[in-house]
């Protein structure tokens, strides 16, 4: 077991590197678009990215999750399974981006909204795409090649960004140098890939049975993503950019909050699937990492509900004094959506997807209700108590099955 620790502790430190550079370089970002473009153009840049993360989980089909799951047990399988994800996204990532180019006129009444999809739609292609190399390293064990790309991507991302918005530019242009910069880190990830992971292997797969094997994990993915975006979405056709723009703001810290626990979450789950055939000892971890989510959550809702008005004021301007009480509600979804994460992870080692996945679909249904409730009456806060709602019950219904 102590063996084990030490893999995970450095793995988590990697990438807990990884994701407190990539939160605080996103929170840049965020700041300077708010505050060049206001609260509109932050909303256009929320709105845009939305739509395109689900679409690009449903390229993604899983796949990742499956091949971290399997190479973890037998590296052998990692270029028969990276050659076929790829074939896969081909596919399906190709017949998504076309459609958004002829359906994005009906996703928004905002013309900037419409150019924006259209312009970030490669990334529907691209993220998957960087996907498969990650889930190659992170198989491995080897996690500080993520930690250089995402940081490598995000620097160079806000640093043209600044560039652009201080010669005025526009959103547009913005998004897309979000694609420029996405395509770029896909490139370097095929680089590392080629030079330190590739082996040839006399394994084989083909497609049909890879998007079998990872359907449950696809379905889980997409879920997922339509539960976090679902609100952003329904707030911009119930409200204006600027709500968005308010919301997008106030999330910005929770996202950040939430890098340093994923670091952990990226590190431990080619630790649970490896444990899955000792359940008592897959039990033990799993109760330390519950115990460790509940007091990361706690504080950091404390910490941020005392802080929400000098954060909101220092960081995005006296434009945006209306995100205060959004942050104050949003800085306690944190606690749920840790320990759903974690519980998730845990069944996700056990071969429960599909438990997980009637779990999500039926938390997205009853979010919706309840959004199209209190969205229209309350605008953002309404959207951000959604958030509150939605993660709770998720997380109570995880836990309600036994192990």
């Amino acid at each position: 077991m102590s063996l084990l620790k030490q893999r995970l502790s450095q793995n988590t430190l990697a990438l807990l590197f990884s994701n407190a550079g990539s939160a605080i370089l996103s929170f840049l970002l965020s700041v300077l678009i708010g505050r060049l473009l206001n609260e509109s153009g932050l909303g256009i840049y929320a709105s845009v990215l939305a739509w395109i993360f689900p679409l690009s989980l449903v390229t993604e089909f899983g796949l990742g999750t499956l091949i971290v799951r399997d190479i973890a047990q037998n590296y052998e399988q990692g270029h028969a399974y990276l050659r076929a994800s790829v074939i896969a996204r081909l596919i399906i990532g190709g017949s998504i981006f076309f459609s958004m180019w002829i359906f994005a006129p009906y996703l928004s009444n905002d013309p900037l909204v419409v150019q924006g999809l259209r312009l970030s739609s490669p990334l529907i292609v691209i993220l998957p795409f960087y996907s498969s190399f990650t889930a190659i390293f992170r198989a491995r064990e080897v996690m500080h090649p993520i930690a250089l790309l995402n940081l490598g991507m995000l620097i160079s991302q806000v640093m043209l960004t600044g560039i652009v918005l201080f010669s005025g530019g526009d959103i547009l242009d913005i998004l897309a140098i979000n694609t420029i910069t996405s395509a770029g880190q896909l490139l370097a990830a095929w680089v590392v890939y080629r030079r330190g992971f590739y082996e040839v292997s006399n394994y084989k797969t083909t497609i049909l049975p890879l998007l079998r094997a990872s359907m449950p994990f696809a379905i889980a993915a997409i879920l997922a993503a339509v539960q976090s975006r679902i609100v952003i979405i329904l707030l911009e056709q119930f409200t204006t950019s600027s709500d968005v723009g308010y919301f997008a703001a106030a999330s910005r810290f929770i996202e950040a909050g939430r890098m340093i626990p994923h670091a952990f979450f990226d590190a431990l789950f080619p630790l649970l699937a490896g444990l899955a055939a000792t359940p008592a000892r897959l039990s033990r971890m799993f109760q330390r990492v519950i115990l460790g989510l509940v007091a990361f959550g706690v504080a950091f809702g404390i910490g941020l509900s005392l802080i929400a008005k000098p954060l909101i004021a220092l960081s995005y301007g006296e434009n945006f004094l209306s995100a205060i009480p959004i942050l104050m509600i949003l800085a306690w979804s944190l606690l749920p959506m840790l320990l759903k994460g974690g519980r998730t992870l845990f069944w996700y080692a056990k071969g429960q997807e599909n438990y997980v996945n009637i779990i999500t679909a039926i938390v997205i249904v009853f979010q919706v209700v309840i959004a199209v409730w209190l969205i229209p009456q309350y605008g953002a806060i309404g959207a951000a108590w959604v958030m509150i709602i939605a993660e709770s019950g998720a997380t109570l219904l995880l836990f309600i099955k036994r192990a």
